[in-house]
């Protein structure tokens, strides 16, 4: 059963409020909507740092607000700017039915398999914007680097998309450079030497 991180009502704006919610595990945040434009609140700590662990930025959880539960968006996370520690999170309520636009993660996998083939992944990029409704976004897009084996360019347009989904970016876009890598060239530049002196 996926967790659901409560989200509660804040009425008090002042800095000593905000730093007595941080003191006491919490972390003040924001959650907006289309049915919600701006509702103050704060979550636990503990919790939240836990399914932030799990999701990531722009990861799909579950919310309770005044004991209803709603789906939303990891929209932002401010941490501290010598300390690192999360101190402020804004939600966007999502409306089941209505696209939204968010950008995931992009996983390469089997990666492992270019070093034997003499090749090398160069990446270009690490997120893509993509548009769907709620229930289809996924965590993250997968191009799987099993069939690749020669140099090529992996473009925006190669990533095979969940059903519903769109990608909003240009496709010709390159997402990763498959190269030679310089360890091979080494070898065959030191392979040609040696030919060039036994033929000399």
């Amino acid at each position: 059963m996926e967790p659901v991180l409560v989200y509660n009502r804040r009425d008090v704006f002042t800095k000593s409020n905000l730093n007595k919610l941080r003191k006491e595990g919490y972390i003040p945040a924001v959650a907006y909507g289309d049915d919600i434009k701006s509702l103050p609140g704060y979550v636990s700590k503990k919790e939240f740092e836990k399914l932030y662990h799990q999701k990531g930025l722009a990861g799909k959880i579950k919310i309770s607000i005044d004991g209803k539960e709603r789906t939303a968006l990891i929209k932002e996370v401010q941490t501290h700017y010598t300390k690192g520690n999360i101190i402020h999170v804004d939600f966007q309520i999502l409306s089941e039915n209505k696209p939204i636009y968010v950008e995931v993660p992009i996983i390469f996998e089997n990666a492992e398999i270019l070093k034997s083939r003499g090749l090398v992944l160069q990446r270009q990029m690490d997120t893509v914007e993509i548009e769907g409704l709620p229930k289809d976004i996924p965590e993250h897009l997968v191009i799987d680097l099993m069939g690749y084996e020669k140099p090529t360019a992996i473009k925006l347009r190669d990533i095979k998309l969940p059903e519903g989904i769109k990608i909003t970016e240009d496709l010709d876009e390159v997402v990763a450079v498959i190269d030679v890598s310089e360890i091979t060239e080494e070898a065959e530049a030191e392979e040609k030497k040696e030919e060039t002196s036994s033929n000399g």
